[in-house]
């Protein structure tokens, strides 16, 4: 026997307009590719007639508003066809568990749907024969029914439309608001009190970003090493990404991807990227985050084979460096990386955590300061997808011990110049007044943070490889 939870008005100022435009207030998210509408489960092969939608903050479901094209919304109106659950397997609606069918009024939608759907409730809030207009709650998101391919099943609710009540599933992203692929919009259009914003971030893998659309602030990859031969590179984008980012408020931070495969190389690591991002920016007070992380699926990178020990340690001496270069140092990693390959837990004892984990119930005791849930977002100004993050607290201030002091001085290291090269340093020595020797490398003497931003922009120019250390 059903249980109705709430007896709910149908004067439309009952409920809170312009509070929620999806099924769920806060955060509406589809959570694994199979929850999309479409050819969607079997490799391609299965069809899937709805979207399996989670509501990460509220587990309330609404009857929905129409979304146009152009992101304004019509309020719609029907009347409950069903509201109950079928046991009989031998009726293919058993699958849906407790469910709501509505069918619209007429003329609300300028498409062919005329019944909506809410499936795998675990209680449900509206009766048969009853009106419900936009906004209004219909039921409470569970897992009855044939609910999904998770064991235990996750709740959701499966959102279907149809044109009539036996026809197959249409598109339903007018009615959810949700764009068809693995992503977690806010339809309040304001940060969740469980986190405090939403974050991106970016490399290359992006292309080029039209900043000015970008709703969210950014981490950007400063450049890695490689998984072959070892080299440091900068990001193909980083200068384009850092100065867009700069010039319309959306940069976070900085992440560098790591091969070290000893401390002397991560400590380098994290030179590498203080100098780089000293070039553009000021650099100081901003996050920089060691990624720790597979080199690609085969696993046969230079770092791929190091002990957790190893890892750990290289970690901690980028992140010690990073810190002593005036910022504010911290790790990148995924759950399943965490238990055998790196000691994420020690590490964010001093530093910030930053962790990867898409499945809805994911472990919440793993320390972080910023969680990542999906790799596939959907957002303005970007071609294509984007990690997705959201800030769960304020990150600590630069350690004031740990701010490189006022005068203090870096000794520049350049490595692979040619005779031509040596002339061009020479030149700028002249003018900076300053001295350098020549080996195998070209040693500066110590000089100030201004010189070394200048040798540092010839080395690039050069194309040459640039060290600096503090002394």
């Amino acid at each position: 026997m059903i249980q109705f939870v709430a007896k709910v008005a149908l004067d439309p100022q009952v409920f809170e307009e312009a509070t929620m435009k999806g099924l769920f207030t806060g955060r509406n998210v589809i959570p694994y590719r199979y929850g999309c509408y479409g050819y969607t489960r079997g490799g391609g092969r299965v069809w899937h007639g709805g979207q399996d939608v989670v509501g990460e903050d509220n587990d309330v479901i609404h009857f929905p508003y129409y979304t146009f094209k152009d992101g304004s919304q019509k309020a719609i109106s029907g009347i409950v066809r069903r509201a109950r659950i079928v046991t009989d397997k031998s009726n293919k609606t058993w699958e849906w568990g407790y469910y709501v069918s509505v069918q619209l009024d007429a003329s609300q939608t300028p498409d062919a749907v005329n019944w909506l759907y809410f499936c795998h409730c675990s209680s449900l809030l509206v009766k048969v024969g009853q009106k419900v207009i936009s906004g209004q709650p219909i039921a409470i998101m569970g897992n009855t029914g044939n609910a999904a391919l998770n064991n235990p099943p996750y709740k959701h609710c499966h959102f279907e439309v149809r044109a009539t009540a036996t026809s197959r599933g249409l598109d339903p992203t007018a009615y959810t608001g949700l764009p068809n692929s693995v992503c977690s919009v806010n339809m309040l259009g304001e940060s969740s009190s469980n986190y405090l914003e939403t974050l991106i971030d970016v490399s290359k893998h992006q292309g080029k970003i039209d900043w000015a659309k970008v709703p969210y602030k950014a981490i950007v990859r400063v450049g890695y090493r490689g998984y072959g031969n070892g080299q440091l590179m900068m990001d193909e984008r980083f200068e384009e990404n850092v100065k867009g980012a700069l010039q319309n408020n959306k940069l976070f931070g900085f992440y560098f991807f790591s091969q070290a495969i000893t401390t002397a190389e991560a400590t380098l690591e994290a030179e590498y990227a203080v100098g780089l991002i000293n070039t553009i920016t000021s650099g100081r007070g901003y996050p920089l985050f060691f990624d720790a992380e597979w080199s690609h699926s085969v696993h046969n990178g230079r770092a791929d084979k190091i002990s957790k020990a190893q890892r750990t340690a290289c970690a901690r001496a980028f992140c010690k460096r990073a810190a002593e270069l005036g910022m504010i140092a911290g790790v990148y990693t995924f759950t399943s990386f965490v238990s055998t390959n790196i000691d994420y837990e020690d590490l964010c004892k001093d530093y910030v955590g930053w962790l990867a984990d898409y499945r809805v119930n994911y472990n919440k005791t793993l320390p972080r300061y910023i969680h990542q849930y999906t790799s596939s977002g959907v957002v303005a100004g970007i071609t294509g997808h984007v990690d997705m993050n959201h800030l769960l607290k304020a990150l600590p201030g630069v350690k004031e011990e740990e701010k490189p002091v006022s005068g203090k001085l870096q000794k520049p290291v350049i490595s692979g110049a040619s005779v031509e090269d040596v002339e061009a340093f020479q030149e700028l020595a002249d003018k900076l007044s300053i001295s350098f020797e020549t080996t195998s490398t070209v040693s500066f003497q110590a000089v100030s943070q201004g010189d070394a931003d200048k040798i540092l922009a010839l080395s690039k120019k050069l194309g040459l490889k640039y060290m600096s250390s503090w002394v």
